[in-house]
C-alpha cells in the first residue's frame, strides 16, 4: 500500500498539495495539523511517505523530520521558505530528507516524491536482504553450536558432525537449525 503523511497548519495548503498527489497514485493520502498529531498518526499507521510544510503550530519541523527518520524509516519532504533552505539542509545532511522551497514548484515536488518512493522501495529491499543475511548467520550460528556439542560429547570431528545434522535435517524433514537446536537441548539436559 502507498501512504502519504501530509503535515501542514493550513487546511488550504493541505488541499493544494493533496491536488498534486492524487495522480501518483497514492492509495491513502492522510493529514495532520501539528508535528504531535502527525506522531500519533505515525504510530498507528506505517507511512510511506510524510511531507513536512513549515513552520508547524507546535514546533518548526526540523525535529520532527529527524525523529521520523530515526524512528520510522519514512521518506521525508521538507517544504520551507527560500531564506531556510540551506540553514535546514545543513541539519539534515546526514539524513535522507529532501528539502523543497517555497513557494512550491509542482514538478519538482513531484520528482521529488518520486525519487524518495523509489528510494524508499529500495532500501527496503535492502533490509530486507539485510534481515534475511542476519538470519542466516543466526541459523549458522546454531548449527555450529550443535556441531560443537556432537564434537564434545560424541567425538565426531567437525565433517562428521556436519554431516549428522544435515542427513537428519534430512530425514526428518526439518531445518538444520532445528536438529541443532535439539542437539544442543539434549546435551545441555545432561550438564
Amino acid at each position: 500500500m502507498s501512504s502519504v503523511l501530509l503535515v501542514c497548519k493550513q487546511k488550504e495548503v493541505i488541499r493544494g498539495l493533496t491536488e498534486i498527489l492524487r495522480p501518483l497514485n497514492f492509495e491513502l493520502i492522510d493529514s495532520a495539523i501539528s508535528a504531535s498529531e502527525g506522531r500519533r498518526k505515525l504510530q498507528e499507521i506505517e507511512y510511506d511517505l510524510v511531507i513536512v510544510n513549515t513552520p508547524l503550530g507546535d514546533e518548526f519541523g526540523v525535529d520532527f523530520a529527524m525523529d521520523i527518520m530515526d524512528n520510522f524509516g519514512v521518506g521525508v519532504i521538507l517544504i520551507v521558505k527560500g531564506e531556510l533552505v540551506e540553514h535546514v539542509e545543513e541539519k539534515l545532511t546526514d539524513t535522507m530528507a529532501f528539502v523543497v522551497q517555497k513557494p512550491v514548484n509542482r514538478q519538482l515536488l513531484t520528482q521529488n516524491i518520486r525519487f524518495v518512493r523509489q528510494s524508499r522501495a529500495k532500501m527496503m529491499k535492502l533490509q530486507n536482504q539485510n534481515d534475511q543475511l542476519k538470519a542466516k548467520i543466526d541459523d549458522l550460528g546454531v548449527v555450529y553450536r550443535g556441531k560443537l556439542c556432537l564434537m564434545e560429547n560424541l567425538n565426531m570431528k567437525e565433517e562428521q558432525a556436519h554431516r549428522y545434522i544435515q542427513k537428519k535435517a534430512m530425514d526428518m524433514r526439518i531445518s538444520p537449525r532445528k536438529v541443532a537446536e535439539q542437539i544442543i537441548k539434549n546435551y545441555e539436559r545432561k550438564r
